[in-house]
């Protein structure tokens, strides 16, 4: 299914792959630091890139580098299906949906707010 690109995008992913060093690695800005939770998801907010491979979802991750640098890191990255719990789409997600998913273990912004 097509996924509006204009669309604010929350991916459910299971925490044991967000947790692999070698996701962590392009997902967060310290790889040596756990993603931790209540359960076995992990929440990210992406801009959607490719809904429609048959491997997996194709997203788009805006990292920004260490603090002595200012540019911002972009790339891509494939979320095998099997690891997608749920994809959840909105014009803007509320500040408590946001607020819910740190509290979850979500821990980083994939987009600006």
């Amino acid at each position: 299914m097509p996924i509006d690109k204009s669309l604010t995008t929350a991916v459910v992913v299971k925490r044991t792959w967000a947790n692999l060093h070698g996701v962590r690695m392009f997902l967060r800005e310290d790889p040596r630091t756990e993603v931790r939770g209540i359960d076995d998801s992990h929440v990210l907010f992406v801009k959607v890139v490719d809904a429609e491979d048959a491997r997996g979802l194709w997203i788009e991750v805006a990292r920004q580098q260490r603090a002595i640098e200012s540019s911002v890191e972009l790339f891509n990255i494939l979320i095998p299906w099997t690891e997608v719990l749920a994809v959840v789409t909105a014009k803007e997600f509320s500040s408590a949906v946001r607020q819910e998913a740190r509290r979850i273990g979500f821990t980083g912004e994939m987009e600006s707010e």
